[in-house]
């Protein structure tokens, strides 16, 4: 009943916003969702939005600051309906369109920042909310398979982070506060634009106090980041990136067990690192990478005596891992067409003597082409991967899709396309891992372990797509379906052992689903968006495993280069896992007073509403929280 109370909202504000922006002038830009932004991340070549084969989203800098987002995460979970934000026990992951997480992290999407890959072969994620929006320029997110570009972890999508480099940054210092010890700090310092080459080199530090009703859910996180080129394309340029990051969280519990830990710890800390040289034979280009990950992530559990003993002892859990990577990739533009071509090798290596037993390695190497023609009205692309992983064998990635331009205000588009996931060390190697769950009434130990002869998940991926363009209004509707294999989840190994858990090829089901997104230009300074997500599965997958099935995101935003701006936010549900859905508003409150170019002021509410709601099983959200910060740019 709140969910169709929810819809009957979401439509009448859309509706009056329609009739209301007839009224208004068409000479506004796009606040957000504009149309003409160009995004790469779903081809590697430069694509408008509106031209775009496959759904794809940009968040620009302005968005950013009037979301308030302190991270990568906060804004994807709050700005954009296709993702589902959930709280979970080591850090938070992000759902694309319904493809969940294997072991509660984000490795069914692949991340870049600058295009370097980020996710690690440890666990095959990334922590999105290890990274501070302060240095962030935009963020491009392209949904469906990318396996074709980009090979393994491009599963459900693509999310590229692009910092702030070039004539885009500049040297600034961001810092905030917030009730029960949290607050954020960064800075960045850049060389004078017009100089020789550009260095940048940025700190930062912040706490999130996490939710003030359950213990233990608190993180800190410290990064460092530094950014370095020189030259043109014309004469050959060279970009060299180094990113490390320190994220130390709370565990607050996982799905398949009912302790809370307060005491366990989890520290991830990971070096990022390309160099880059790209250079330019007029329409042709040629792009050469070096980049690798290097770090550690130590666990600091109960091991020994259940967690709700007092001054239970800890156990330290360290892993290490690495990868030595190395791409290069040419493209040529022809008269109707535009090529592409290039090659991928990696060697990537994880290790803990205790619970991998000892170190393991492996390679892949790949071939990929992509294809992109204009004929008309019609744009066809069409690209292949070819992977070849010395554990667990080749994998042959196609897609195909083009963008069909009925008119100046009607564009249709279709794709489908083959991704895989490739298994993780842990999910392969894993021992000696124990978490609590009740049996008999008694906290029992339950064993994790790896499952070394894994097989790479596979899916199989279409989309149809309407795109409306108005001088004052757009609309984007998309269907799609997924069509998973071989889904890698922890299930029980013995039926005469119920304290045993292991990673297995488990699950063969379709996700399917819709979304429809709106944004209406009221006026020159007002901004309105409306956007929901329906996704349901069919096919043989425990009820846990699916996340929130509806979503709704509400945006209003006013925007002025001087004074007050602001933006409120509605997500429905807040949150959602398996049977713990949070049917419920969460509302978010970000003003920022600017006084000048160089000075802003902001103010940030979460759960304005005081909405309770759940971030995980059993693990509740936290009560409405207040954020102040300010930054100064030079």
């Amino acid at each position: 009943m709140l969910f169709r109370w929810s819809l009957l909202v979401a439509g009448a504000i859309s509706i009056l916003a329609i009739t209301q922006a007839q009224r208004t002038s068409a000479t506004a830009e796009w606040l957000f969702a504009d149309p003409q932004e160009t995004i790469q991340a779903a081809t590697r070549t430069e694509r408008s939005v509106a031209e775009s084969f496959t759904t794809v989203r940009v968040l620009t800098r302005r968005e950013i600051e009037l979301s308030g987002a302190q991270t990568i995460q906060e804004l994807l979970e709050r700005m954009v309906v296709d993702f589902e934000g959930q709280e979970s026990s080591q850090h938070r992951f992000l759902s694309m369109r319904g493809a969940y997480s294997a072991s509660e992290f984000n490795e069914r999407m692949l991340f870049l920042l600058d295009g370097q890959p980020l996710n690690d072969v440890l666990l095959g994620n990334f922590p999105a909310m290890s990274l501070s929006t302060h240095d962030v320029e935009r963020i491009e997110i392209a949904f469906g398979p990318g396996s074709a570009m980009y090979g393994p972890n491009a599963f459900a999508g693509v999310v590229n982070i692009i910092t702030q480099q070039g004539e885009t940054g500049r040297p600034s210092f961001w810092s905030g506060y917030a009730g029960r010890g949290g607050y954020n700090a960064s800075l960045r310092w850049m060389t004078e634009q017009g100089a020789p080459y550009r260095l940048s080199v940025q700190s930062s530090l912040w706490r999130d106090p996490g939710s003030d009703r359950v213990q233990n859910n608190d993180s800190m996180v410290r990064t460092a980041r530094i950014a370095f080129s020189q030259g043109t394309p014309e004469r050959g340029q060279w970009r060299v990136n180094y990113l490390y990051a320190d994220l130390d969280r709370g565990l607050v519990g996982m799905r398949y067990f009912s302790y809370p830990t307060p005491d366990d710890r989890m520290f991830w800390r990971t070096h990022y690192w390309q160099a880059e040289y790209h250079r330019a034979f007029g329409a042709n280009s040629q792009t050469t990478r070096l980049y690798g990950v290097a770090g550690d992530t130590i666990f600091l559990k109960v091991q020994t005596q259940p967690p709700i003993a007092p001054n239970a002892p800890r156990t330290r859990m360290p892993f290490s891992q690495s990868m030595l990577a190395a791409e290069t990739y040419y493209q040529w533009q022809l008269p109707n067409a535009q090529m592409l071509a290039g090659a991928d090798y990696r060697f990537m290596r994880g290790s803990s003597q205790n619970h991998l037993g000892g170190s393991h390695s492996a390679t892949n190497f790949a071939l990929y082409a992509q294809g992109e023609w204009q004929l008309g009205r019609w744009s066809p692309i069409l690209g292949a991967r070819y992977d070849s992983h010395s554990l667990y064998g080749n994998q042959f990635s196609p897609r195909a899709g083009f963008t069909y331009i009925a008119s100046e205000q009607h564009r249709f588009r279709a794709s489908l396309g083959r991704a895989f996931r490739a298994p993780s060390f842990v999910e392969m190697y894993l021992q000696q891992f124990y978490v609590w769950i009740p049996i008999s009434g008694n906290p029992v130990p339950l064993s994790i372990e790896g499952k070394a002869d894994l097989r790479p998940e596979i899916t199989f991926s279409t989309e149809l797509g309407y795109r409306f363009l108005h001088p004052r209004w757009q609309l984007d509707l998309s269907y799609f379906t997924s069509d998973l294999d071989d889904v890698i989840t922890v299930f029980l190994k013995d039926v005469n052992r119920p304290d045993l858990r292991q990673y297995q090829n488990l699950y063969r089901f379709r996700i399917w689903g819709w979304t429809a997104d709106t944004v209406v230009k009221l006026s020159p300074e007002w901004t309105l968006g409306a956007g929901y997500m329906y996704v349901r599965y069919s096919g043989g997958v425990e009820e846990d495993y699916k996340p929130a099935r509806d979503r709704t995101v509400i945006r209003l935003a006013y925007f002025k280069e001087r004074g007050l701006s602001g933006q409120l936010v509605f997500n429905y549900p807040a949150v959602g896992q398996g049977f713990t859905d949070a049917y419920a508003w969460n509302t978010y409150l970000n003003l920022v007073y600017r006084p000048d170019e160089r000075n802003r002021f902001n103010l940030r509410v979460d759960n304005l509403f005081n909405v309770r709601t759940e971030m995980a099983r059993w693990v509740p959200g936290g009560r409405r929280s207040v954020w102040i910060s300010y930054q100064r740019d030079w």
